[in-house]
C-alpha cells in the first residue's frame, strides 16, 4: 500500500487552505466523544471499541490531518458516544482542477449508532464549501466495529486517498458537460425534492432560485457550477420559501451530520446522472 505522500503530487499551491488543522483541545470541545474511552454501556461484549482519537493519531503519522469537527447533538443520547464527523486533509497535496482540494470524511460514533465510515470528500477553496462524492461513483467505505483495528481504517483511509486522481477526471467531466436551461431547472426541481420530500417543487422554494450563483466565478451553465451553486443554496439556506402555513420565511442551514450526507451525496448522485 502506497503512503499519502506517494500518492499524492506537488504541494497546494493555496497554502492557506492548509492553516486549519483542529487542534486536539478544540477537538475536546467541539467533539468529545472523539476522546470517549470505552463504548456506551448498553454495548455487547461483541463489540470491539476503537477510540476515534487512537484513529485520528495513526492517520496523523500517515500525514493526514483534521480540518473540520462536528458531532451530533440529542437530548436522548450521551455526548460522549454520539456521531461524530470528521474531515482529513493530506498536508501535502494538490489542488485537484484548479479549486478542489481533497479530503477523507471520516464518520463515526460509540453507542452503535453508526461503524466507521471513510468517504471521499472536496474542499472547495472558491467558496470554502464542502462537498461528498456519491456513493455512484466512489462507494463507501465501512468498517464495522467487529474486531476493528487502526490498521484496517489506516488502510481504508489510505484506499479513499488513491481515488483522488480519478476524482479530477470526473470534476472535469462535469465542466465540459453544458446544459440546457430546461435540464438546469430539472436538477434544481429535483434537488428540491430531496431537500423537501413532502412538498412539490415550487412551492416550498422556487427552482430558479437555487440556480441564482452568489458569485461570478460561478456564472455559467456547465453541470460543474450548476451542481455547486445548487449545493451551497440547499446546504447553507437562506433562500425565501413559503410554509404550510402560508407564511415566508428564510430556508435553514444544514447542521444534523446524517441530513448533510444524504443531501449531499444524493445530489451528487443526481448529478452523475448527466453524464453516465
Amino acid at each position: 500500500m502506497k503512503t499519502v505522500n506517494e500518492l499524492l503530487g506537488a504541494e497546494v499551491s493555496y497554502a492557506d487552505a492548509f492553516e486549519t488543522e483542529v487542534s486536539a483541545q478544540q477537538l475536546r470541545t467541539l467533539t468529545p466523544a472523539v476522546y470517549a474511552s470505552a463504548a456506551h454501556q448498553k454495548m455487547s461484549a461483541r463489540y470491539t471499541f476503537v477510540p476515534t482519537a487512537q484513529v485520528i493519531a495513526t492517520l496523523d503519522r500517515a500525514g493526514f490531518c483534521v480540518v473540520q469537527a462536528r458531532q451530533s447533538h440529542s437530548r436522548t443520547r450521551e455526548p460522549s458516544y454520539a456521531a461524530h464527523a470528521l474531515r482529513f486533509r493530506a498536508r501535502r497535496a494538490h489542488l485537484i482542477v484548479d479549486e478542489v482540494i481533497p479530503e477523507i470524511l471520516l464518520l463515526n460514533s460509540h453507542d452503535g449508532s453508526t461503524s466507521y465510515h471513510l468517504r471521499v470528500a472536496l474542499y472547495r477553496a472558491i467558496c470554502a464549501n464542502g462537498l461528498i462524492v456519491g456513493d455512484s461513483v466512489f462507494p463507501v467505505w465501512k468498517v464495522p466495529h467487529r474486531g476493528t483495528t487502526t490498521g484496517q481504517l489506516l488502510e481504508a483511509a489510505l484506499a479513499v486517498a488513491e481515488r483522488f486522481s480519478a476524482l479530477g477526471e470526473t470534476i472535469q467531466r462535469m465542466q465540459r458537460r453544458e446544459l440546457a436551461p430546461a435540464a438546469r431547472m430539472a436538477f434544481a426541481s429535483d434537488a428540491l425534492r430531496l431537500r423537501y420530500p413532502q412538498e412539490a417543487p415550487g412551492v416550498a422554494v422556487a427552482p430558479a432560485d437555487l440556480l441564482r450563483p452568489k458569485r461570478a466565478s460561478d456564472e455559467g451553465c456547465d453541470l460543474w457550477r450548476t451542481f455547486n451553486v445548487v449545493q451551497e443554496h440547499l446546504l447553507r439556506g437562506g433562500l425565501t420559501r413559503r410554509t404550510a402555513g402560508d407564511r415566508i420565511v428564510k430556508t435553514k442551514g444544514i447542521r444534523a451530520i446524517r441530513e448533510d450526507v444524504r443531501l449531499n451525496v444524493g445530489l451528487w448522485d443526481r448529478a452523475m446522472l448527466e453524464i453516465a
